[in-house]
């Protein structure tokens, strides 16, 4: 995906090196790709010749390679802008999916502990997430310019990070339901007392 990011990020044909693309997809969508990634999809994309390195202009840094998209790049480009939705709507369950999969077939006392985790770490990101769009928000009311993508994306986030932590409070609330009923038909044990 990122390759094409890139690419769309070169389209309007002006030379670009890797930390201004970096740059440019964070400030567009409020996702920091790793400068490491994108310098490892720019090699890959100039072995395909879907870009070139051109000279760097008078007075340049010497270290900033910039590059251009090539007429075979803007068909890739294109390609995969042409792609039906269906093509990149259904994606594989993420890491919780996998997790949350598994909460009822182990321990429950493993499961509430996993699910209070999370459910601190989903309200950590949260936060973080309201933060950031808020300040891509004003960002945006000051700018005045193009569409407020980054807002918008950012409030994607927030809603799916918000949607997790409803999901985990579920659960939670079922884990605790399932733990006081173990506890109700075992012996008492300083556990079950704990609960009651």
């Amino acid at each position: 995906m990122l390759r094409y990011v890139l690419l769309a990020l070169m389209a309007d044909g002006r030379p670009t090196h890797g930390y201004a693309l970096m740059k440019a997809f964070a400030e567009r969508s409020g996702v920091h790709a790793s400068i490491g990634n994108v310098y490892r999809e720019l090699q890959r994309l100039l072995g395909e010749g879907l870009i070139v390195t051109v000279e760097n202009p008078a007075g340049a840094d010497a270290r900033r390679a910039p590059y251009v998209i090539t007429a075979a790049g803007r068909a890739a480009l294109a390609a995969w802008l042409a792609a039906p939705a269906e093509a990149f709507v259904r994606t594989a369950p993420d890491a919780i999916v996998y997790r949350l999969a598994l909460v009822a077939d182990v321990d429950a006392a493993q499961a509430a502990a996993f699910l209070d985790d999370l459910h601190a770490e989903l309200a950590s990101q949260l936060r973080v997430a309201e933060r950031d769009q808020a300040a891509a928000r004003l960002g945006d009311e000051r700018t005045a310019c193009g569409l407020p993508t980054r807002t918008i994306l950012l409030g994607r986030r927030a809603r799916a990070i918000a949607a997790d932590a409803e999901l985990v409070a579920e659960l939670r609330r079922l884990v605790a339901t399932r733990r006081r009923a173990a506890c109700a038909t075992r012996p008492p044990t300083p556990r079950c007392r704990a609960r009651r």
